[in-house]
């Protein structure tokens, strides 16, 4: 069997009363079709007689006009689908004084849990709550101080938000949030510190210390804010909390050195 030679065929411009065999990879071979079977084309040209596997012929263009479909041109492939944006990846520090709050037994809350809470305009994306209470930290009083150990702290995302465990060093503790690519742009991030006016089964949250700020939101792209915390002249004397107010938290959107 003569070997398909090709190159000096393709482009040709199809003389009148020619054959033309279209291939599968778009090439033209033209010339007078002498004979065909089940498995090859036989293509009389100016060049000689060539044999084409029929695998590799898409359609056949008779001189008559009519076209024979040998094989149908594969698809053209799907375009993939591009990639998801990232999501966007949110860091809080606390560095400072440990919020806390104690009370008097006699006249403690229902549920002396503190929880912090963290808001993207006004909706809350967590939570993260300490019901844990610390009696060693202020003898004859009821007191929780804030801890963000991983195995005291019970967190709660919103949905589609997804919440890292904290990361505890003497310096700082890090939060890691991870938001979905749609809440991108500038944005106003509300921390607050919460107590619990209710009950556990049914809590009635009250902020106590709170702190605001815009930050710019990019899929791909950390943002990190710090949180700076400190006590102020809160205490608790005569068996009741005084000065919670000037417990101050500010929020700077300047990442803390490392």
């Amino acid at each position: 069997m003569r070997a398909i030679v090709l190159p000096l065929l393709l482009g040709l411009c199809s003389p009148a009363g020619a054959d033309v065999v279209v291939l599968l990879n778009g090439d033209r071979v033209t010339g007078r079709i002498q004979g065909s079977s089940t498995r090859r084309f036989r293509l009389q040209t100016p060049y000689g007689l060539l044999v084409i596997p029929r695998e590799r012929v898409e359609r056949v263009r008779r001189d008559d006009g009519r076209e024979e479909v040998v094989n149908a041109p594969p698809p053209p492939p799907k375009p993939a689908a591009p990639p998801p944006p990232p999501p966007i990846r949110l860091g809080l520090s606390i560095r400072g004084d440990t919020f806390w709050q104690a009370w008097d037994p006699k006249s403690a809350p229902a549920d002396p849990t503190l929880r912090l809470e963290v808001r993207l305009d006004h909706v809350t994306i967590a939570s993260y709550t300490d019901a844990n209470l610390d009696p060693e930290d202020l003898p004859k009083a009821v007191v929780n101080s804030f801890v963000f150990s991983p195995e005291r702290l019970l967190m709660r995302a919103a949905g589609r938000v997804t919440l890292a465990p904290p990361s505890v060093t003497r310096e700082e503790i890090h939060l890691g949030i991870a938001l979905p690519p749609d809440l991108a742009g500038a944005r106003q991030l509300r921390i607050a510190y919460e107590v619990n006016d209710g009950t556990a089964e049914e809590p009635q949250w009250r902020d106590v210390v709170s702190a605001e700020q815009t930050v710019s939101l990019t899929p791909g792209q950390p943002a990190e804010v710090r949180l700076v915390q400190a006590r102020g002249t809160m205490e608790f004397s005569r068996k009741k909390m005084r000065n919670v107010e000037t417990f101050t938290a500010t929020l700077d959107d300047t990442p803390a050195a490392p």
